[in-house]
């Protein structure tokens, strides 16, 4: 279990052991969604994709997607005519390229990730917060992980309303 599912987990344990279950709604949430669906989290995103650091990054994966297709389409149209050597010489070009690709995808994944998990931090106290306000004031009775649901009608997910709370809190 990662650390997010964990650190939502307990959040939501924490959130349900305050709750009374005698009445009260039930209703689904994805915390983790409605925590990156704030405007701080779209902000703080934004912000990476302008890092010029973080845009290189994403330009020299792009380049990389562009030559794996160039070689592919080298192949493609010459295959046929190159002998052992060349074609060789073209599998070890484009197992090079996949190996700088998934390097490269996976520095861009981690950055991600980073700042979501920054997000997620700051806003847990307020969410938090907000959640509770949200359950005293709809009278909810039990609130269940989203991805615990087998079937929810959409009137049951409180995800936007969260994030629209979220976004309203200061």
């Amino acid at each position: 279990m990662s650390v997010t599912r964990k650190l939502f987990a307990a959040f939501l344990l924490s959130i349900l052991s305050a709750v009374s279950f005698a009445q009260g709604k039930v209703v689904i949430l994805d915390v983790q969604a409605a925590m990156l669906g704030t405007e701080l989290a779209k902000q703080n995103l934004s912000k990476l994709d302008k890092d010029p650091e973080y845009a290189a990054m994403k330009a020299k994966l792009d380049g990389l997607v562009a030559d794996m297709k160039n070689l592919q389409a080298a192949a493609e149209k010459d295959g046929m005519t190159w002998s052992a050597e060349e074609q060789a010489e073209h599998r070890k070009k484009v197992e090079y390229l996949r190996a700088d690709y998934e390097l490269a995808g996976k520095k861009l994944q981690a950055e991600r990730q980073a700042v979501m998990q920054r997000v997620m931090q700051d806003l847990t106290p307020k969410t938090r917060t907000v959640l509770e306000q949200l359950i005293a004031a709809d009278n909810i009775g039990l609130v269940l992980n989203s991805q615990a649901a087998i079937h929810a009608a959409p009137a049951f997910d409180i995800t936007q309303k969260l994030t629209d709370m979220l976004n309203k809190a200061k």
